[in-house]
């Protein structure tokens, strides 16, 4: 399994990023992380992750065969 955190930008838009922690900018907007391109979910997904939270969601990926 692999951990990723899960955080939703000012905008509403939801992400996905990698092993890196994202950090909160608060003037940008946005969660940020050394991902260089973290990946965009659904954003009716996860209603629970909202930009007010102080950290982003920890949460594990794992693929079932």
């Amino acid at each position: 399994m692999e951990e990723m955190w899960l955080a939703r930008d000012k905008s509403g838009d939801l992400y996905f990023h990698g092993e890196s922690k994202p950090k909160k900018n608060k003037e940008r907007g946005i969660w940020a992380s050394d991902e260089i391109n973290p990946f965009w979910i659904n954003p009716e997904m996860f209603p629970e992750v909202k930009w007010s939270d102080s950290e982003p969601t920890k949460v594990k990926l794992e693929i079932v065969k």
